[in-house]
């Protein structure tokens, strides 16, 4: 299970969270993947590509995810 960092796109705070294929819909990529950050609790969607890194970020949820990240 990677570990993955970033930035919360809404509060410029680091984040952590757990990562794994089972997350995303590897039919589709960059896959969107929500993201809850629980320092200003609000969702955003994270894309990765095959090996589940961040490729880009959008400040609200768009379609196309199957599950919601909280993070560490």
């Amino acid at each position: 299970m990677p570990l993955r960092f970033n930035f919360c796109p809404h509060c410029s705070e680091k984040i952590l969270f757990e990562i794994e294929m089972k997350d995303i819909n590897s039919s589709q990529y960059p896959a969107p993947v929500y993201i809850l950050c629980k320092l200003c609790n609000k969702l955003s969607t994270f894309y990765v590509d095959s090996f589940l890194r961040v490729s880009f970020i959008e400040l609200d949820k768009k379609p196309g995810g199957i599950k919601t990240i909280k993070t560490q």
